[in-house]
């Protein structure tokens, strides 16, 4: 059975036509209506021109992804003009955000400056519109390997100098871990930089070092500027240090160790072939030295067939020869020496722990003695004895060495090294 629909008894057609909140919103949504269906059929399509429009370039599986290369530069600086054409209520709700401009980099398989054809994608589900014209028609791309390559930077101080009886040293970069930068960008640029500089405008006279902010410039191997517009610095901002140091003319003077307890080191007679040097570095360490002094010469290994030692210099923190020298050599003068080998029997204990005892039967043979002409020409066996020091040595057999002395002459040494099996019970 249908169900009758049953106007409310008071309802009236005739009033709800004179009533004022219902005439105003129903007028408005017919007038919509009413201008839509005219524009739809009187006026169907429109054109409209949008301006500075970026271009987007994805270079996903390509091969200048898949080869390390990239868009050198900023392409968003290329703007487009696109003209759309289409149904008026389509376009003219249109907006920048709802299409894009696009070019494709599949063609890409070289380094090198190319002409992109452009073109138009939408963004939303309206599509009911065509892109009629996108100017420029192409967009300028230039394409190359993008390499990583470490450089050592040069500190420059322009216009740095000392005040009398100082020197204003070449600069070195400061503030940072090393002296290096490690710079990203195109291989054609990167392959050009010869050199790397940390630069600072000094024009100062100094009294001491100063440190400066720098700027770092890059150069090519004419030494033109290189462009650093596309570049990639791992470091943008590094200092630069002048340091001002002092030098002095010194004496060498060489050392010695080992020496026998009757031998002082000024009774040695020796001559160094750099018997002065210029020495450099900060004033405050300079002003303290007096001398320079080598590294010691063990006694042990000096004879007379054996008296010439190449040594180098000990320097304090902050100083260094102003010359290149290596090494220093120093001649001893064993005129007034003499050498003879001798066996030893007696050997002596000292360090050893209470409630052990040491013993040696073995005689050291062939123990080369040096010294005055005078006191060796006396000397025998019986003169000598090995000390062994078991400071260190528990019970059981050990291989030790020895220090062969005389209770007789305090001013001989042995030349080498020997040893002896001892045994501690």
């Amino acid at each position: 059975m249908k169900r009758k629909i049953k106007l409310p008894a008071k309802f009236s057609l005739k009033k709800l036509l004179y009533n004022k909140r219902f005439t105003i919103p129903f007028s408005l949504i017919a007038a919509f209506v009413f201008w839509l269906v005219i524009m739809i059929n009187q006026n169907p399509d429109v054109e409209r021109t949008f301006t500075d429009i970026p271009v987007n370039i994805n270079l996903d599986n390509t091969f200048a992804s898949e080869n390390n290369m990239e868009i050198i530069g900023d392409i968003s600086s290329q703007k487009f003009t696109v003209t759309i054409n289409g149904p008026s209520y389509v376009v003219s709700a249109l907006q920048p955000k709802d299409f894009y401009v696009y070019a494709s980099a599949a063609a890409i398989n070289a380094p090198g400056e190319y002409q992109l054809e452009v073109s138009g994608g939408k963004n939303t589900a309206v599509s009911d519109y065509e892109f009629m014209s996108i100017s420029p028609s192409v967009v300028n791309v230039y394409f190359d390997y993008v390499d990583t390559k470490e450089f050592t930077i040069k500190a420059r101080a322009e216009g740095a100098s000392a005040v009398e009886g100082l020197i204003a040293e070449t600069a070195v970069v400061s503030g940072t871990e090393n002296d290096t930068v490690t710079i990203k960008g195109p291989r054609t640029v990167i392959n050009s930089i010869a050199s790397v500089e940390a630069y600072a405008a000094v024009n100062e006279t100094l009294s001491e070092s100063a440190t400066y902010d720098a700027e770092i410039r890059l150069y090519d191997e004419n030494g033109s500027a290189v462009d650093m517009t596309n570049l990639t610095l791992s470091e943008s901002a590094v200092k630069v240090t002048v340091p001002i140091s002092k030098k002095k003319t010194v004496p060498v003077i060489a050392d010695f160790t080992n020496l026998p307890s009757g031998f002082s080191k000024s009774s040695i007679s020796y001559s160094v072939n750099h018997d002065s040097v210029t020495v450099i570095g900060t004033p405050d360490a300079i002003d303290k030295i007096t001398q320079v002094t080598l590294t010691a010469i063990d006694i042990t290994s000096v004879s007379v067939s054996s008296n010439k030692f190449d040594m180098a210099a000990k320097l304090p923190d902050g100083v260094r020869l102003l010359d290149t020298i290596e090494d220093f050599t120093v001649t001893i003068d064993t005129s007034g020496y003499s050498e003879k080998t001798f066996t030893v029997s007696n050997v002596r204990f000292k360090g050893l722990s209470a409630g052990l005892n040491a013993t040696s039967d073995t005689a050291i043979k062939n123990v080369k003695i040096c010294g005055p002409k005078s006191v060796i020409s006396k000397l025998n066996d019986g003169m000598l004895y090995a000390e062994v020091d078991l400071s260190d040595k528990a019970a059981g057999e050990h291989t030790v060495l020895v220090t062969v002395r005389s209770d007789s002459y305090n001013d001989i040494w042995q030349v080498g090294s020997y040893s002896t099996t001892v045994k501690i019970r």
